[in-house]
């Protein structure tokens, strides 16, 4: 059976840090100890943004991850 698939799109540099997407959606986010910024497990660069795979069950905490980021900076785009 397959799940239907969404994006989840990171404007990495306006990202400020703050950690909040990590806490809410571990299985997808993580903190570079370099930057100081998140970065999206598995994304890939398009332009200034960083783009990856979303499967269904993995919607509801990115979506939280989206709404708690200050800056704005996530969207989830269905497919």
């Amino acid at each position: 059976m397959t799940q239907k698939s969404n994006k989840i799109v990171h404007l990495p540099e306006n990202c400020i840090g703050c950690n909040a997407c990590v806490l809410i959606a571990p299985g997808k986010w993580r903190m570079n100890g370099e930057t100081g910024k998140a970065e999206l497990i598995n994304g890939k660069e398009k332009g200034r943004a960083v783009v990856a795979e979303l499967l269904e069950h993995e919607v509801e905490d990115n979506q939280k991850a989206a709404e708690a980021c200050p800056m704005g900076i996530i969207k989830i785009e269905g497919n």
